[in-house]
């Protein structure tokens, strides 16, 4: 504690080094403080309040059969209403401030600083507050009062007209929301006529249907499979069996095909000995060389019948086991392509149906979207038939009852004392802040550029032990400059204080100093 002490005082010594600085500069922020002060207007407050009733003694027995007047709706609305420009300038024409206006501008200018200034505030659920602020008493009790007045008229008017605006806009309201209902109404029964046999709760046993006939499907692509590997085992055993035949008839073979060469090979010797003797174009050469040429053709394609039948004639074709495989093969193949053709049956069947069923989605999300929309516009049009009933009843309670009773609960009076805050604490504010800134500035000067005063300072910042000081010895004539400069320092200060007495004085025993103020305004 006794270090902070020591530190505080170190700040302090070294804060009046620049005490000149501080004080002239305190005296500069009060002055212009203060004089900012005394130039600022009292502003007066002035403030009424108003009651809205609505309770009547049908009210209690229409509750629940009629519509309930929304008073702090109806208010608030009455709020914007009120700053229009007409009402604006009837407040004006009511408050006299008319005297201020000498031209266009001057009026627009008022009715932006009017609306700015005027507040209308919701005190409780049926009590409002209307206040205007301003440097004269008599001119702030003119306005709210003008203010009430209008406030008055237009609420009344209001209630009236309110009804009627109402009942119209449910009317266009219904008119808009019937034509939708048959629009709806028309697109469903097109919709419907459009997908007949789509529709929801139509063909509901699809699904089983699908799955039976993919089990179907699975089960002719199984016997397919079962089917075509018989005609492949079958194929194999015939294989073998021609390969066996080969070798027992094949010398019978051999000879036909060399009866066949033989033949060709006589003509062309009996053709090479007609040559001898004739042209080539001798008939009997012509005729033996076409001889030869058919028995080529024949030889030609009976070899190449042979060799379609594993190289062996119709003798191995006779032979009865293959004869039995042969036709076994033959019932294969038909029995697989039968098979096959009832699998793409199958298959075609089944994709046709996904794609139905596909379409039977589609058709039931939007006959869903076309049943909520008509069941939304629906449930509004009932509803607005059910407001319009309501509204037309309450229009009839209206008639035999007040809507609303505009009641003053506190009229309007002339303030006495300003509503701002007092000029004494505002001077006072001054002076601490210029003093405070002042004083500041000094301190944060010292720390910037800081100085040793004092032996226990030394010792302090270097940590280094001090043997002793010296002393200096002053003059005379440096002790009277001394003494004359804490004078005029004292001095400085003590006007200071003079000077925020006599402000504050000012303000307490309400010396006129409306002059002063008028010339400062204009230099403000």
């Amino acid at each position: 504690m006794q270090q902070q002490l020591t530190e505080l005082l170190f700040y302090l010594r070294g804060t009046l080094r620049y005490k000149w600085m501080a004080i002239i500069l305190a005296w500069i922020i009060c002055m212009v403080g203060w004089l900012v002060v005394l130039a600022m207007p009292r502003l007066y407050t002035s403030e009424a309040k108003v009651h809205v009733e609505t309770a009547t003694m049908l009210r209690p027995l229409m509750r629940g059969m009629t519509v309930e007047s929304d008073v702090r709706t109806l208010l608030r609305v009455m709020q914007q209403l009120m700053f229009t420009k007409s009402n604006v300038e009837q407040i004006i024409h009511l408050s006299d401030l008319e005297k201020q206006v000498k031209t266009p501008r001057d009026q627009e200018e008022l009715i932006e600083k009017l609306k700015k200034s005027i507040k209308i505030s919701a005190v409780g659920d049926d009590i409002f507050t209307i206040k205007y602020e301003t440097y004269s008493p008599d001119l702030a009790k003119s306005v709210v009062q003008a203010v009430l007045t209008v406030f008055s008229e237009q609420t009344q008017i209001s209630t009236i007209a309110g009804a009627d605006t109402a009942h119209h806009f449910i009317d266009r309201q219904i008119q808009e929301y019937e034509a939708r209902l048959r629009n709806a109404e028309k697109a469903k029964e097109n919709f419907m006529r459009s997908n007949l046999g789509m529709l929801p709760n139509q063909g509901s046993n699809q699904v089983e249907q699908m799955h039976a006939l993919t089990v179907a499907l699975e089960e002719a692509k199984l016997t397919l499979d079962e089917a075509n590997s018989r005609k492949q085992a079958l194929k194999v055993q015939l294989d073998e069996a021609l390969v066996a035949g080969d070798d027992e008839w094949g010398d019978l073979a051999g000879q036909q095909s060399t009866v066949e060469d033989e033949k060709i090979a006589e003509l062309k010797i009996r053709r090479d000995d007609l040559l001898i003797k004739y042209t080539p174009n001798h008939p009997e050469v012509v005729h033996l060389e076409k001889t030869i040429k058919d028995l080529a053709k024949i030889n030609a394609a009976k070899k190449a019948k042979q060799s379609q039948a594993g190289g062996l004639d119709s003798s191995v074709m006779t032979n009865p086991y293959t004869q039995s495989i042969k036709i076994a093969l033959n019932e294969a193949e038909a029995n697989v392509a039968s098979i096959q053709s009832r699998v793409n049956i199958l298959e075609k069947r089944l994709e046709l149906m996904q794609s139905e069923w596909n379409t039977r989605l589609s058709v039931d999300t939007e006959m869903q979207n076309l049943n909520r929309d008509y069941t939304e516009i629906k449930k509004n049009y009932d509803q607005l038939l059910s407001s319009r009933e309501q509204a037309s009843l309450s229009k009839k309670v209206d008639d035999q009852a007040e809507s609303l009773k505009f009641k003053i609960a506190d009229a309007p009076d002339k303030p006495l004392t300003p509503s701002s805050l007092p000029r004494p604490i505002m001077h006072s504010v001054v002076f601490v802040v210029g003093l405070g800134v002042g004083f500041g500035l000094a301190l944060l000067i010292y720390i910037v550029r800081p100085s040793v005063m004092t032996t226990a300072q030394l010792r302090t910042l270097t940590g280094l032990p001090v043997l002793g000081s010296v002393s200096m010895k002053l003059s005379e004539r440096e002790n009277k400059k001394n003494k004359k400069e804490l004078f005029r320092y004292s001095f400085s200060t003590f006007g200071l204080v003079v000077v925020y007495i006599c402000f504050m004085m000012i303000d307490i025993l309400h010396i006129d100093m409306s002059r002063v103020v008028s010339m400062l305004q204009h230099i403000i």
